[in-house]
């Protein structure tokens, strides 16, 4: 039985990846001759089309697997279905459940390396793609950052900032307050200062620290130059230009939210986004529990209707995420629900499918 488990894996190992380095290739074609003409009329080097094709293959991968694992698994047991190899199997005492057991551990599997591989390899091409289409394909130069005036900042460990005015060129501010809160939001420092700079951590010049008692009795201390290394802002997490969600991973991504929802800002979209970096990469295991049953009850041209079922599976797990995340965006359903809901739904739909179909 060990050589019939290692036989349907690696079939279906071998397929799934066959099929994913199709699929990308198919959407790397369609991509270049949508944008031949602009490539063309640019003067694009060949060479910085290549390159940025390098960079779009490992969001197509993880966009790309849960259809190719499908296929794979269509493949494998639609042939087997087609030339009776089920039929032997079970007349030798084996429990096709079992197989099924294999391709769904091994889907888990495939769903856990999709996940690392989306937080790390994804979002580090993701940030070299946006920089390399904007210098290379736009050819435009890369956005400036400019000053910005008159604004609060709501940062960690509940201090509170007023900038006058903020200079990111030479990360430097001018006219601060800071407000020291503690768990009750109540005020227990404030400190003024002319200027500050950031090297490393932020040093504040003539400043002025007034601390307050839980009697509210006052304390002024005056500083030439006063270090604060305990606070945790850098000077990126004042610009108006924040790194896109897309090139976060979601340890970035979560203390962005934090920061956001501190300062009172908006942030459905990307509480979604963060909840859907989970959750996107079990569709997987969730599109082989469906699939699954359904590939072995099709024998005739078993096969063509398996790549057919996938790809309107695909196409309709991908409508209903991005009608989910849409609702989510507009705030009209909960940000958790809009990115598992399709998840929830196509899981029932798969326990349906292993309950309701003989195998």
């Amino acid at each position: 039985m060990k050589k019939i488990y290692k036989y349907v894996l690696s079939s279906f190992l071998r397929h799934l990846f066959l099929a994913l380095i199709v699929l990308i290739f198919i959407y790397i074609i369609i991509n270049l001759f949508d944008n031949l003409g602009r490539y063309l009329s640019r003067n694009i080097p060949f060479r910085d089309i290549i390159v940025y094709y390098l960079y779009l293959i490992p969001s197509y991968t993880v966009l790309l697997i849960p259809v190719a694992a499908i296929i794979g698994v269509f493949f494998i047991f639609g042939y087997m279905t087609k030339y009776r190899e089920i039929i032997a199997l079970k007349a030798q005492g084996m429990d096709i459940n079992n197989l099924f057991i294999l391709i769904l551990i091994t889907g888990l599997f495939i769903s856990v390396i999709t996940f690392i591989f989306q937080e790390t390899v994804m979002v580090w091409a993701q940030a070299r793609l946006t920089r390399h289409r904007t210098l290379k394909i736009d050819k435009r130069p890369l956005p400036q950052e400019t000053r910005r005036h008159n604004f609060f900042y709501h940062g960690e460990d509940n201090w509170i900032y007023y900038i006058k005015d903020f200079n990111p060129r030479d990360s430097t501010l001018k006219n601060v307050m800071l407000w020291k809160l503690d768990s009750r939001r109540r005020i227990v420092k404030r400190i003024d200062a002319s200027s500050g700079k950031f090297s490393g951590y932020w040093r504040f010049n003539n400043a002025t620290v007034r601390e307050f008692d839980s009697l509210d009795n006052e304390k002024i201390s005056h500083y030439q130059e006063l270090e604060l290394p305990e606070l945790k802002e850098r000077p990126v997490d004042f610009s108006r230009q924040p790194k896109p969600v897309e090139e976060m991973n979601f340890v970035e991504l979560i203390k962005f939210v934090k920061k956001r929802t501190r300062a009172g800002e908006d942030v459905a979209k990307e509480n979604v986004e963060l909840n859907y970096r989970f959750s996107f990469p079990f569709i997987t295991v969730i599109l082989l529990l469906v699939c699954l049953p359904i590939s072995v009850i099709l024998r005739r041209g078993g096969v063509a209707i398996g790549l057919g079922i996938s790809i309107v599976l695909a196409f309709v797990y991908w409508g209903f995420i991005q009608s989910a995340r849409a609702y989510g965006y507009a705030g009209l359903i909960h940000p958790l629900l809009a990115a598992w809901l399709p998840n929830i739904f196509f899981i029932i739909i798969g326990i349906i499918s292993f309950l309701s179909i003989r195998r």
